[in-house]
């Protein structure tokens, strides 16, 4: 191959302002008109050029929230803070006191329930850069991943509302357990709690076994002595994959068939299942509708403010909101526990009643 000379020839940058100022201008909306005739070529180069651009692998599916799907949400004025009230014979209500992520039980003999508010924040921030290094756009997954902590901070303060409130309903707590019977009448056969605590609204599977239609509908009943409609169910992924073990017999060819299908599991019977991973393994809470379990107040929902360490090279945000969680109607919720979420000491410590009543039934050895 031989090489050939070639000539090249300089030119100033006077030359290329010249070329460039004989070149017409475009308006503002041309620009937008052209920019959407090349969008909306699909078979141009545009598409398949935004097809090779993959962007990063993504790491785990979006968190969503559930508080919204058990509490009524309730968007407060700025002010004093006024009481919910309760138009109930017993009178009672959970209030999270969400300083050490307890629950505080209080029996309100006036029938009303204040609110209290706690904040939860998160605080993201990310190194400088990162802006310059990274092609993906790092301040929307920040900010992002952000909203999802904050949704798992919720509902794991909604868990522990919930256990709390199921708990002590049933008097064993060591609070004091209602007086009177369900208005349906007495909780016996499937409808009636652990040995010692019948009126706690609590399934006790044994251990090593999955889930079973059976314990859906011992733990509803639970709720439609109480003339109320359980139809959310809150469970974790883990647990439902027991839905998928079902027999033929039970399910019926349909169900198979949708499942084998691709699709998912998201109902069955008259129950809405929500997955979240936030829902302890082997617990699963079932609620009547938002209106006749409790409230979700909002003094005021996420706020953004930016929190830049310009000094240490990150760029950073504070997300935060006000919020409060209260059950004002216990009657409405129901749980269905395996006992091997309870073989943990640490969970034996703070169930002692739990633990006792399933060594009582002879469920845990």
């Amino acid at each position: 191959m031989s090489l050939t000379a070639r000539k090249y020839q300089a030119k100033s940058s006077e030359d290329y302002v010249q070329k460039m100022g004989s070149v017409p201008k475009i308006s503002k909306e041309e620009k937008q008109q052209r920019l959407a005739t090349i969008l909306g070529d699909k078979a141009g180069g545009m598409q398949r050029l935004g097809q090779g651009m993959i962007g990063p692998i993504q790491i785990r599916l979006r968190y969503e929230g559930m508080v919204r799907n058990v509490l009524l949400e309730d968007t407060l004025e700025r002010g004093p803070l006024m009481p919910y009230d309760i138009l109930d014979d017993l009178g009672m209500a959970y209030v999270l006191n969400a300083t050490d992520a307890e629950v505080k039980i209080q029996v309100f003999e006036g029938k009303q329930a204040f609110p209290y508010l706690f904040r939860v924040a998160s605080f993201p921030r990310i190194r400088k850069e990162d802006l310059y290094y990274l092609r993906v756009n790092a301040v929307e997954y920040a900010q992002d991943e952000s909203r999802q902590a904050i949704q798992k901070q919720e509902d794991y303060k909604l868990i522990v509302l919930l256990e709390g409130a199921i708990v002590d309903f049933g008097g064993g707590s060591g609070g004091v357990s209602p007086a009177g019977s369900p208005t349906g009448g007495r909780a016996t056969g499937i409808s009636a709690g652990p040995t010692g605590a019948v009126r706690e609204k609590t399934v006790l599977v044994g251990a090593g076994n999955p889930l079973e239609p059976v314990d859906f509908y011992s733990a509803v009943s639970m709720i439609e002595i109480e003339q109320l409609e359980a139809s959310r169910v809150l469970i974790h992924p883990q647990d439902v994959r027991d839905l998928y073990t079902w027999d033929i017999n039970v399910t019926g060819w349909s169900f198979k068939d949708r499942v084998f299908a691709g699709e998912r599991i998201t109902e069955f019977g008259e129950f809405q299942l929500q997955r979240s991973v936030m829902v302890p393994q082997g617990e699963i809470f079932l609620a009547a509708d938002p209106e006749f379990v409790g409230v979700f107040p909002v003094m005021y929902s996420l706020d953004v403010e930016e929190n830049h360490l310009v000094e240490q090279f990150y760029k950073g945000w504070v997300m935060d909101e006000l919020i409060g969680m209260l059950i004002l109607n216990a009657r409405g919720l129901a749980r269905i526990v395996k006992v091997d979420a309870y073989t943990d000491i640490d969970t034996f410590a703070e169930y002692p009643s739990q633990a006792t009543r399933i060594a009582d039934r002879g469920l845990y050895a």
